[in-house]
């Protein structure tokens, strides 16, 4: 019997949005207790809060939106490796680790040592990771950080890395429940048109 891991962060009104970006607003508009006959809830928020898919598009004026995206990218067997501890990620380190033994990398990195508090700092890759990632036939990454890219970077480098080693990113995932090893990885974004990104509700089977 399957055994499912949500790796998904919760999302709710006091979830901490990148600063300056759109937080969420979730409440309902129709209730049955007030005499509504179903109850209604209506949702604003950034594409890029909680648990979501970047789009190249999200980098890269003529990337692809999350809409284009084939689905399958999303669903298949994963890894989940430990790099806690580790400010830089490097290719080193994903060596000692056995990383790249499935096409898909899970990173789990503890940057969110409170769920009520946006994190200031996390564990970023070497710039030459995401060639080395490709080469062994990875072409997703995720993380359970905000970003791939430092909270200040401008120019976000890693992303632009990754775009170039044709690797799709996953941010803010939660991995505490998962322990190392190879998953199958189910993480469909929503198929919206033209759309920078995604919520997604990520799950791991095993």
């Amino acid at each position: 019997m399957s055994t499912f891991i949500d790796i998904t962060r919760p999302l709710h009104n006091g979830t901490p949005p990148w600063p300056g970006d759109r937080a969420v607003d979730f409440k309902h508009v129709a209730k049955i207790r007030d005499g509504s006959a179903v109850n209604i809830g209506n949702l604003s928020l950034s594409v890029h809060n909680g648990t979501h898919a970047d789009a190249p598009y999200h980098y890269n004026d003529s990337g692809a939106t999350i809409d284009a995206i084939p689905v399958d990218a999303y669903i298949g067997p994963a890894q989940v490796i430990d790099v806690r501890g580790h400010a830089t990620i490097s290719i080193a380190l994903l060596e000692k680790l056995h990383a790249g033994t499935a096409p898909r990398l899970l990173l789990h990195t503890g940057a969110w040592t409170n769920p009520a508090e946006f994190p200031t700092t996390w564990s970023v890759l070497d710039l030459d990771v995401p060639a080395w990632l490709a080469a062994r036939g990875v072409h997703l990454i995720g993380l359970d950080a905000p970003s791939v890219d430092e909270l200040t970077s401008k120019d976000l480098p890693r992303h632009l890395a990754l775009d170039r080693a044709n690797v799709l990113i996953l941010e803010n995932l939660f991995l505490e429940a998962a322990d190392p090893g190879l998953y199958e990885l189910i993480a469909l974004p929503l198929r919206l048109t033209h759309g920078d990104g995604s919520p997604i509700r990520a799950v791991l089977r095993s």
